[in-house]
């Protein structure tokens, strides 16, 4: 069998963590400090950037969406959420106004946050968590163009990145199939 002739540049892929080592973040977080919870559990659940969180107003969580304005670009876009992120957030919010921001923190802050809770042997930024969710989403069975609005990618090609990364798990995966003759 003929090997693949290199080509370009090589690609940079994201780095990302399981579902499992965010669990473990999550987990630690909510021990410590709940406005950490929610904040990490936001960033990876919504795969918002870090400063788009950080705008973030009790007037811009629907029910069943985040809106995000002014993100990257000067764009506005909608995020789904899902109920409990939705009932989290309500908890969350209930006595701020509607003006009042979710979180008055800086991004270094954030990094500092997430430093305290990353397992051993990680090194989780913010932006990790976002490509996180796009990698989660696709492997769940997300379509790559509804990621690519989540996102608030302008070319699909931005969003694509995922599936090499993906296309690496399937690789790993099937180096696991053991054929009998």
């Amino acid at each position: 069998m003929g090997k693949t002739a290199f080509t370009g540049t090589p690609k940079i892929l994201p780095k990302f963590i399981t579902e499992e080592e965010v669990l473990t973040i999550l987990s630690k977080a909510k021990k410590h400090r709940y406005r950490n919870y929610v904040l990490i559990l936001i960033l990876w659940r919504t795969g918002m950037r870090v400063s788009e969180a950080l705008k973030l107003q009790k007037k811009d969580i629907a029910e069943d969406s985040i809106m995000v304005r002014q993100g990257k670009g000067k764009k506005d876009r909608m995020i789904p959420i899902q109920k409990d992120v939705s009932n989290l957030l309500g908890l969350y919010m209930d006595r701020m106004k509607p003006k009042d921001k979710l979180f008055t923190i800086t991004t270094r802050q954030v990094r500092y946050i997430l430093k305290k809770y990353e397992p051993d042997g990680l090194d989780v930024h913010p932006h990790t968590l976002r490509h996180s969710f796009a990698v989660h989403c696709l492997k769940n069975g997300l379509n790559l163009r509804s990621l690519q609005k989540i996102l608030g990618h302008t070319n699909l090609n931005t969003t694509q990145i995922y599936l090499d990364v993906i296309g690496d798990d399937i690789k790993k995966d099937f180096e696991m199939v053991v054929f009998f003759p």
